[in-house]
């Protein structure tokens, strides 16, 4: 996108509505359904993300390097490269001594909750973004625990350190990237889009060389933050608010057993208790992205052309949306016309279910951003007004589609290159029986236990 001339108005104006971008309470419309996800896929979705793309750079390199510069450290493949690394002999921190097994935290069976600690109270990860909640700490180390009964369900087939070690990876990439391809990207994208590219196979981007493009790593992926909640429960009476969950915590050691999480108040059918949902994807964010925890966000400074920002600011949709300026993204409606997709109107950018003017919607107005809605902005806007927030619109369906469908299709082992892991999911052979998980909801039943 080109930048206004007025380079300093345009940043003060994305510092008013990312500042604005608060949730007030109420509902995106009294009159439609609000049908939520469980909360457990906001931080599925954060797993999904790190697997895909890491950016190390700062919002003020957004704007120094040309975005093309910048560098994704993340192999674009739904490979779980967070939780191998480069392998044993790459990252053999991550491995037990026999360097097939993964690491994990002390004790056995549900007393294992936690990732690996070493000694002096550091986290032992394959990506330390892994530790930046709790939550999603936890994710991963029951990815790890899994990963571990996978190599003794292979151990009896191969003697072989290696290929036992491919097995239980392979074994686990398939299961991972069926969750991703047929529950986790179900549920949120529209249903039309992920038919139209998942199921009949009709994607309309064709790569030369695939790598994830700025558009999902910058906006159309970041869609989880508006889905998280103020606060969460772990266990019956063990209620967590938002800034005690986030928060680099990679060397604080241990998680206390307190914090082990009932993975049935994430996922409905996961435990014998009810879930709790995610929020909608709209543009009110919860009250404590306000003001990031220091180590999110760093001390420096942003600095702009002709502008700059004394103290990186603390509010997540202000970084958000100075980023994706600085990357100069393509507006919302320059995304939706290249997808063929008719443009959110005036009236749905402005103004509420009843008809009333938002605040968000004044400062788009009168700052002339309803023809050139900043892209992650009008992601999270169209949600709220095809969907009611419950699941992506078109523009931003088609963006994550398009993206995690390419970043298989260019893997040749993936689920849609093989023909044996397309039809269902792997097998897991457990002492009573087979299991196959369908589904995050009975992944997360059985999986924490092993």
């Amino acid at each position: 996108m080109q930048l206004p001339a007025d380079v300093n108005n345009y940043c003060q104006v994305l510092i008013e509505l990312g500042r604005a971008m608060i949730d007030d309470g109420s509902r995106v419309s009294d009159e439609r359904p609000e049908i939520l996800v469980d909360s457990g896929y906001t931080y599925f979705g954060q797993f999904i993300a790190h697997d895909l793309t890491k950016d190390a750079s700062s919002v003020d390199d957004a704007w120094r390097n040309e975005p093309e510069a910048l560098e994704n450290l993340q192999t674009p493949k739904l490979d779980l490269s967070t939780l191998y690394g480069g392998g044993p002999e790459i990252s053999p921190e991550l491995y037990e001594d026999d360097g097939v097994r993964l690491k994990v935290g002390e004790g056995n069976g549900r007393h294992a909750f936690d990732i690996h600690v070493r000694g002096n109270g550091g986290c032992v990860l394959g990506d330390d973004r892994n530790a930046e909640n709790l939550i999603l700490r936890q994710i991963t180390a029951v990815f790890a625990r899994l990963h571990n009964f996978a190599v003794e369900q292979f151990r009896s087939e191969t003697a072989d350190k290696r290929e036992l070690l491919e097995c239980a990876r392979r074994q686990m990439k398939w299961q991972y990237q069926w969750l991703v391809c047929r529950d986790y990207l179900p549920t949120l994208l529209d249903q039309v889009v992920y038919k139209k590219i998942f199921v009949g196979g009709r994607s309309t981007i064709h790569w030369d060389v695939f790598s994830i493009p700025i558009e999902f790593a910058a906006a159309a992926m970041r869609f989880g933050h508006a889905m998280v909640r103020p606060n969460y429960l772990f266990a019956f009476g063990q209620e967590m608010k938002l800034p005690q969950i986030f928060g680099r915590r990679t060397t604080r050691g241990a998680l206390a057993p307190e914090l082990q999480i009932n993975w049935g108040f994430f996922f409905q059918g996961a435990g014998p208790v009810n879930s709790v949902t995610a929020r909608p994807i709209d543009t009110r964010l919860a009250p404590a992205f306000q003001l990031l925890p220091d180590d999110l966000i760093g001390v420096a400074a942003v600095t702009c052309p002709h502008f700059r920002v004394a103290k990186n600011p603390p509010q997540l949709a202000v970084r958000t949306l100075l980023r994706g300026a600085g990357l100069r993204l393509a507006s919302g409606q320059s995304v939706a016309r290249a997808f063929r997709e008719p443009p959110l109107t005036e009236k749905e950018l402005t103004k509420n279910s009843e008809g009333a003017e938002t605040q968000q919607g004044f400062i788009l107005r009168k700052h002339a951003l309803t023809r050139e809605t900043p892209l992650w902005y009008y992601i999270l806007k169209e949600s709220e007004v095809c969907h009611n927030g419950n699941r992506l619109g078109p523009v931003g369906s088609r963006l994550v589609a398009e993206t995690i469908h390419a970043a298989l299709r260019s893997d040749a082992e993936s689920l849609l290159n093989l023909a044996a892991a397309a039809d269902s999911p792997p097998v897991w052979k457990f002492p009573h029986g087979q299991i196959r998980f369908y589904g995050l909801s009975e992944f997360f039943r059985i999986a924490p236990l092993l």
